[in-house]
């Protein structure tokens, strides 16, 4: 049994251990990196169950990836090796300026040959969160049909759809990017969209009228993530803000909606009223962005 079921794409990360350019860098740290898996490795580090469902290439940074998760005591079960083609990639810089400048290498990967078939009805069955996100669908049209899947399962089996948006402007056009991920937010019960997410998906700037209109669509609980200015939610009609939780510095800001994702859905599930989960994913996402890494630093329950 898993409290929290998720799917997605992982790749290896490949970046400099100093702040410099790639092309400055002599060596390269590796490790893995992918929204679902990064909730999924945050959610258990804090105690809860987790299943991660993928495909990855029979290679070494596949094999990487497998065994980071288990290490992490992530369920890889439903994890399938994929012996036709490769694990996706990238490389990353993160600037002493602030800028990060991302390179990915995932067309055609593993993951993005992932398909409804894929997806067995068991390994959903007692799951109280299945948690997908918007990158999915943008990998490709049988990634995209995975994650209807994987809505229809989880409605099947009763547990909660928790849906994040995570727009990425390189993997699609606005447009088409609507086109799909509005669809998907109706079928969600928790919908945690960050502010940039919410111009692009929902055309909207101002956060009263984002949450209103985020409800209307048809999630029951709508969680807007404002990074340095907190996070509101909107829930049973009641809104509520939490502010950011202070940092000493900001290393690196990768991973820290995951980590918020993760700390948030935590409180749900130990069922801490609103505005403590809303706490405590704040603190997981602060502890994010003091570490160089994805997930590395996401505190241990």
């Amino acid at each position: 049994m898993s409290e929290v079921v998720t799917l997605g794409e992982t790749m290896v990360a490949l970046y400099p251990q100093e702040p410099i350019p790639l092309d400055a860098a002599d060596t390269l740290a590796l490790n893995i990196g992918g929204a679902e898996s990064n909730l999924a490795i945050g959610l258990r580090r804090l105690g809860h169950s987790t299943r991660f469902i993928s495909r990855i290439g029979v290679d070494p940074f596949g094999q990487r990836i497998r065994i980071i998760l288990e290490q992490e005591g992530v369920d890889t079960e439903y994890l399938i090796d994929d012996p036709e083609v490769q694990t996706g990639i990238y490389f990353r810089e993160w600037l002493a300026d602030g800028a990060r400048r991302v390179y990915y290498y995932r067309a055609g990967s593993a993951a993005s040959c992932m398909s409804p078939a894929d997806l067995q009805p068991a390994a959903f069955t007692d799951a109280r969160i299945v948690h997908l996100t918007g990158i999915t669908p943008a990998l490709s049209a049988s990634c995209s049909a995975t994650v209807s899947r994987a809505m229809e399962l989880a409605r099947a089996a009763g547990a909660t759809i928790s849906f994040d948006p995570n727009y990425r402007a390189r993997l699609w056009d606005a447009e088409t990017a609507k086109a799909t991920l509005l669809p998907l937010i109706e079928q969600a019960d928790i919908l945690l969209i960050g502010h940039e997410d919410a111009q692009a998906v929902l055309g909207e700037d101002q956060h009263e009228r984002i949450l209103e209109q985020a409800v209307q669509l048809g999630p029951k609980m709508v969680v807007l993530k404002l990074a340095e200015q907190g996070v509101v939610t909107l829930a049973d009609g009641q809104m509520i803000h939490v502010p950011a939780h202070p940092v000493d510095q900001v290393i690196d800001p990768v991973g820290a909606g995951d980590g918020f994702n993760a700390g948030f859905l935590a409180g749900l599930l130990r069922g801490y009223a609103m505005k403590d989960a809303l706490s405590l994913g704040a603190r997981v996402g602060a502890a994010a962005v003091e570490s160089l890494g994805d997930y590395h630093g996401y505190p241990q329950a």
